[in-house]
């Protein structure tokens, strides 16, 4: 199955998911049988698009419908990708009473990527319990612990597999969301992930396998991301961008990860929980601020050798600054149309210029109805959850847990709304900007007349 606005996988997307992550954990002879799913996001995938819950449920109803088709004792693999891995994490669920065909139970494994049911880090596990009606969003959980057998991949960063778990830490939800759209999007890009790149360190790769509690049916991986998303807009800038990111990355990733459960975030030192255990968000990383410390001052300084080196012969100025090619010109041909053409010329330059500014108006005011749509989750359903997580916190207080209640009772609500509000406004944000880039292109586009 494919992600969130791809119903009908390609074959380079089909090529490239067996290359990578079917093949490797399933028998040689596997072969790849798509299944097409709706795949709507809105407002993300499309002003017009379906809302979640709806091609949710219209493609556990035709996943299920697929495999009912298959032979009993079929050896099956379900590979999904982000909304599809919603789709067959929900089936590991018995989710409205879909469940894997009972003759095809003992030889069916899910595999993952950039899966939002990720039990630890999923944004739609973090915060149980959410429903945003106005946008169609169902914050269903996490993947089981152990249905089924698993193999799930996240990249570093990705917002919608891999969202904070301590989101009162804003840069780390304000990098996780970047991350929606610089990361989540390149699991099947062959750049972004060299050959090799999904394979655990045991075996030669450079993934790194997390701890679970069935360690033999249940395979979560974690991929490091060379970049933080947070500092792409800078290393965008022409010539110094690239020094500059390079001089504020090791310092600033250290303060990133704390909102994932320490400096190294977690996976290196043990502290994160099972892989395939659901972990709320919670409000304080348990850290060492001295470790915190050190390892800041480490990536000061090790931002200070990145910058002179980027600056240097081998450098990323040099290698940009090499590249620059002064552009040429050529003046345009100019074809003055004959006396009898001059009318219907007109008039088809009059509408032309008409339909540009209708696209462009069109495009303009798309994104007034999910930005209003938003702010009715931010301002009704999410009121309703800070309430549910204050109570929460109240009846822990009152069953003798006084002090961690308290302060579950008054930050919790507080955490969830940092989270939760700045990935509210960064996807209003790219709605508008995805309605002001249609609008440029409607009026400065190539003429289509």
């Amino acid at each position: 199955m494919g992600p969130s606005g791809v119903p009908i996988p390609k074959q380079d997307y089909i090529d490239t998911v067996m290359e990578y992550y079917v093949l490797p954990n399933s028998p040689a002879d596997t072969v790849a049988q798509t299944v097409f799913t709706p795949e709507g996001l809105y407002p993300i995938t499309g002003v017009k698009s379906l809302e979640l819950n709806t091609p949710v449920d219209q493609g556990i109803d035709i996943l299920d419908l697929t495999m009912d088709e298959l032979e009993a004792g079929t050896v099956t693999s379900v590979f999904g990708y982000s909304q599809s891995a919603i789709i067959g994490a929900l089936m590991q669920r018995g989710y409205k009473g879909y469940t894997v065909p009972d003759d095809l139970a003992d030889t069916t494994q899910f595999i993952f990527v950039g899966n939002e049911l990720n039990p630890d880090g999923g944004l739609l596990s973090r915060f149980p319990g959410l429903t945003l009606p106005s946008l169609g969003l169902d914050f269903y959980g996490a993947t089981p612990e152990n249905a089924y057998p698993t193999f799930n991949y996240t990249q570093e960063y990705d917002g919608f597999a891999d969202f904070p778990r301590y989101p009162l830490k804003f840069l780390s939800d304000l990098n996780a969301v970047m991350g929606i759209f610089l990361v989540h999007t390149r699991y099947t890009d062959p750049e972004y992930l060299p050959i090799g790149a999904v394979t655990p360190i045991s075996r030669g790769g450079t993934a790194i396998e997390l701890p679970t509690t069935s360690p033999l049916t249940q395979s979560y991986y974690f991929i490091r991301t060379e970049n933080l998303p947070l500092l792409a807009p800078l290393r965008a800038i022409p010539i110094i961008g690239e020094p500059l990111a390079a001089l504020v990355q090791p310092a600033l990733k250290v303060i990133v990860d704390l909102g994932y459960g320490d400096p190294a975030h977690g996976f290196l030192t043990g502290t994160q929980p099972f892989a395939n255990v659901e972990t709320p968000f919670g409000l304080f990383p348990d850290v060492d601020p001295m470790e915190v410390l050190t390892l800041f001052v480490a990536g000061i300084e090790k931002g200070i050798q990145d910058f002179i080196h980027a600056l240097g012969p081998d450098g990323s100025v040099a290698r940009e600054l090499s590249e620059i090619r002064l552009p040429s010109f050529e003046l345009p041909t100019v074809v003055l149309p004959a006396p009898h053409e001059v009318l219907p010329a007109i008039a088809a330059l009059v509408t032309e210029v008409l339909d540009r500014v209708s696209g462009a108006a069109a495009s303009l005011y798309a994104p007034l109805l999910p930005t209003a749509d938003i702010i009715n989750a931010i301002l009704l359903p999410l009121p309703a959850y800070n309430l549910a997580l204050l109570v929460d916190g109240i009846e822990q207080a009152l069953s003798g847990d006084v002090i961690n209640g308290v302060v579950n009772a008054l930050l919790r609500p507080v955490a969830a709304d940092v989270g939760l509000v700045t990935l509210a406004v960064m996807i209003s944000l790219a709605v508008w900007g995805q309605g002001i880039s249609g609008a440029v292109n409607d009026i400065m586009g190539p003429r289509t007349v």
